[in-house]
């Protein structure tokens, strides 16, 4: 009886599978505990490979920076670390946009301060246009389809916006960079599109308009236009219109 219970035994040890019982459970508790239990298990490179995996996976779900810090942590030398880094960034980029207030963009410029250039550059403009926000008023959006070659008699085949800024600060503006969403159901952002109400210069050197470059005096109104025949597929004819980036004339 005794020699029956210890072949049993062994038989079940034989037939044990701590890995394969990881791979079905498929969670990080379960690779945690395989390694663990399992420190000299040549599958152990394998078990702490998926960890990783789900480690980065899980931030990505939870859309939190806590969550890549985690990784982060537990994984200083990962083969994932460089994407993670760069989800990271980019995922305190988009915050720091949906917040726009001075502290968010503080924050992203402080543990940022060198690398994308074109981020950087977004994020000082965004800084800036959010410490100035209360200098400049934004009016109700006014939409209507249009044609794009302003032929009256011509089909109406794109959309123009009208929005109307005024200064209400003490200093005349000499730059006001202007942002258009195109909203989808939940007023979700599909799109975006930027241009000046007021620059010295138009992007890509293209034509002024006339009175284009003049500053907008304090307490002057003016009236930002933008038409677009393009427009993203499931926009639901709601827009955001919000002036992202400023300069003051220098005294």
């Amino acid at each position: 009886m005794i020699i029956r219970f210890a072949l049993m035994t062994l038989l079940v040890a034989g037939c044990s599978d701590p890995y394969g019982d990881a791979q079905k459970a498929d969670t990080i508790s379960a690779y945690e505990t395989f390694i663990r239990e399992n420190p000299k298990s040549p599958k152990r490179a394998m078990a702490e490979m998926r960890a990783e995996q789900l480690y980065l996976e899980k931030a990505r779900n939870e859309k939190t920076l806590s969550s890549y810090d985690l990784y982060l942590d537990k994984f200083p030398k990962g083969t994932l670390r460089e994407k993670a880094l760069e989800e990271r960034r980019d995922f305190l980029m988009k915050w720091a946009e949906k917040e726009d207030t001075p502290p968010a963009w503080k924050k992203f410029l402080d543990e940022y301060p060198t690398g994308n250039v074109r981020q950087q550059r977004k994020a000082k403009s965004r800084l800036n246009m959010a410490m100035h926000r209360h200098t400049v008023t934004t009016g109700p959006v006014r939409m209507e389809q249009v044609n794009l070659a302003n032929d009256p008699a011509g089909p109406k085949n794109g959309y123009g916006f009208y929005v109307d800024f005024t200064n209400k600060g003490k200093q005349s503006i000499e730059r006001l960079n202007v942002m258009i969403e195109y909203l989808g159901e939940n007023g979700v952002v599909l799109g975006s599109e930027s241009w000046p109400a007021v620059a010295k210069r138009l992007p890509a050197g293209l034509p002024f308009e006339e009175g284009f470059d003049k500053p907008i005096a304090p307490g002057e109104t003016r009236t930002w236009e933008w038409s677009t025949g393009t427009i993203p597929d499931g926009w639901n004819k709601k827009v955001n219109v919000l002036p992202v980036d400023i300069r003051f004339v220098e005294k």
